[in-house]
């Protein structure tokens, strides 16, 4: 019996960080697709559902933390993982913390290790099948 691939949209501003971040969840079995704006990402989100949403908080347009409080508004069971590097005047754990307020459910502070990536995410989804089950 074949399980079934997850899906996990990758929203960075970065082209490098969205290729790196779609190289390490494909090797572990998602199936990704990445957007550099919250705008591009939520035509994907109307299209198809996701199991996990890779947010980064700084990029242009409507940014993370309004993104992140948009999907949780329209979508209760995607899981959201933001991540950050912070930014000018805010510092990681900052905007780490704000994102949490937002609705994120986790957070990812920039840089990190493909190992650190997918225990977070394994973490999120675990909990995820744990709550469909009971």
């Amino acid at each position: 019996m074949t399980e079934e691939r997850r899906h996990a949209i990758i929203i960075d501003d970065s082209g490098t960080i969205r290729t790196l971040l779609a190289d390490m969840l494909n090797k572990h079995g998602f199936q990704t697709l990445a957007a550099g704006t919250m705008e591009l990402a939520f035509m994907d989100m109307e299209r198809q559902q996701f199991d996990i949403a890779v947010v980064d908080i700084f990029m242009p347009g409507m940014g993370g933390i309004k993104g992140i409080k948009k999907i949780r508004e329209t979508s209760e069971s995607v899981k959201i993982l933001a991540i950050s590097a912070g930014h000018d005047a805010m510092d990681k754990d900052q905007t780490l913390k704000a994102a949490l307020r937002q609705g994120a459910d986790a957070v990812l502070a920039k840089p990190f290790e493909e190992e650190d990536l997918m225990a977070v995410v394994n973490v999120l989804l675990e909990k995820q099948e744990n709550l469909a089950t009971d």
